[in-house]
This record gives C-alpha cells, sequence and structure tokens, in this order.
C-alpha cells in the first residue's frame, strides 16, 4: 500500500513539472540582474523570462584572462576530438584558417581545467533537484552561426568568455513563425542580445534561440535537468 502510494505521489510530481514545461509566459520581459544571488535567481526562474545576470562569467579567474593565445599556452600541442574529427587548438589562431567550429564540446571543458569555473555560475542557479547536469565549451572563429534551437532543459545558461556574440530569443508563441526557416527571416521575432564578457543569460525551458558571432569567439553553456523532467527532456 506505501509503494503504490508513493508511486502516485511520484507520478502527480513528475506531470506537474511536465505541465509547467509547457506552460510557457506569452507575456514577458526579459529580467536584468546585476550581480548573482541564489533567492533572488530562483524566484525569477518561476517567472519564465530571459534572466541577464551581469558580472558573474568573469568573477573567475580562469575565465576572465581566457583567450585562444592563452588556451594554446596551457595546453601546446593540443588536439580537440570533435564529431569524430581531430583538430589542433593552435589552428584557432592560424592566419590561413579563416574559419573554424567547435559547437557544444563537453570533453573541454574537463581537459582544460575550467570546471571549477563552471561551477562558480553553476551555483547560482544550483536547485536540490537538479540532476543530469552538463558543461560544455564553444569555440568559434570567423563568421559563424548556430542553427535555431529549442531549449529542452530546465537550466540552460550561455555566457560569453572571450570576444562578442549577438544572441536572438524567441518566445514559444513564435513557433510556427520561425520553425524550418533560415536564421535571417525570423530574426524579426527574436529579442537580440549582445553577449559580451561577464554577461550569462538563463534561457527558459522551451524557448528557442541562436547566435552569431564574427571574429573570435569563446562560449561557455550550461545545461541542467531535474529529477521530476530528466526522462522527459532526453526522450523527446
Amino acid at each position: 500500500m506505501i509503494f503504490y502510494l508513493f508511486l502516485i505521489i511520484i507520478i502527480i510530481l513528475v506531470s506537474k513539472h511536465i505541465y509547467e514545461i509547457h506552460n510557457y509566459n506569452p507575456v514577458f520581459s526579459i529580467e536584468s540582474l546585476q550581480s548573482a544571488n541564489n533567492e533572488i535567481i530562483s524566484e525569477k526562474i518561476k517567472e519564465r523570462n530571459p534572466l541577464l545576470i551581469h558580472n558573474l562569467s568573469n568573477k573567475s579567474n580562469l575565465l576572465r584572462d581566457l583567450s585562444f593565445e592563452k588556451l594554446i599556452k596551457d595546453n601546446p600541442g593540443h588536439i580537440i576530438l570533435d564529431n569524430k574529427k581531430y583538430i589542433s587548438l593552435k589552428s584557432f589562431v592560424d592566419p590561413e584558417s579563416e574559419q573554424m567550429n567547435i559547437y557544444k564540446n563537453r570533453d573541454i571543458v574537463s581537459q582544460f581545467r575550467l570546471t571549477p569555473a563552471y561551477d562558480e555560475i553553476y551555483n547560482s542557479f544550483y536547485s536540490p533537484i537538479h540532476c543530469n547536469k552538463n558543461y560544455y565549451l564553444n569555440l568559434l572563429k570567423g563568421n559563424n552561426a548556430i542553427a535555431l534551437k529549442c531549449n529542452k532543459h530546465n537550466l540552460m545558461l550561455i555566457y560569453q568568455i572571450h570576444g562578442e556574440s549577438k544572441l536572438y530569443l524567441f518566445n514559444p508563441s513564435h513557433r510556427v513563425n520561425i520553425m524550418d526557416k533560415p536564421n535571417d527571416q525570423i530574426k524579426k521575432y527574436g529579442h537580440k542580445i549582445n553577449l559580451k564578457p561577464g554577461i550569462v543569460i538563463m534561457i527558459p525551458i522551451e524557448w528557442y534561440y541562436f547566435y552569431e558571432s564574427n571574429g573570435s569567439s569563446i562560449v561557455g553553456e550550461i545545461e541542467s535537468d531535474n529529477y521530476f523532467t530528466v526522462l522527459y527532456n532526453n526522450l523527446r
């Protein structure tokens, strides 16, 4: 009897959290905080609005001073395995390589010993029900545009580490207007944010986004689910 009662409670909680995923806020504003505070951030997350936090990702010396030159100096001769291809880190400063793109590589975060810096950022958003946490690093050179994506994780953070990027955010209410269309045609439905070092943007679940960069750019990403949605989020 106790087992079935426990099972019913779990099913109710899972159903509640899944319902909340799709219950997005059609009337929204982009919230902005000048500094990170876990309690304030927890309350803001409930509003299901994009959250822009200044002066967060540049707190760590590891990220504040990071550049391609520093990565190469600290990791001489490093070869990156990305999508079954081997890429020399040094190629990102080679004048003959005009355009490079390593997107959402999880392994190089630990290889470059950046995990403690990512932890500092994540801790401002920590929740005891979070699970399946992943850290990613994007290395971009030249003109790059990341294709439109939908955030299917309870927590998603994007932050500029080096260089600059333009991030476009789209409310799920524009899904029909933006799906399967080129980035240039859908920008009018989005909200542009100029990402610079120090800024962290939290993208609500079910929101769409893409970003563009011109020149040298290093971007970090953090994703996390929770215990009630992890299976659903990773199967859909």
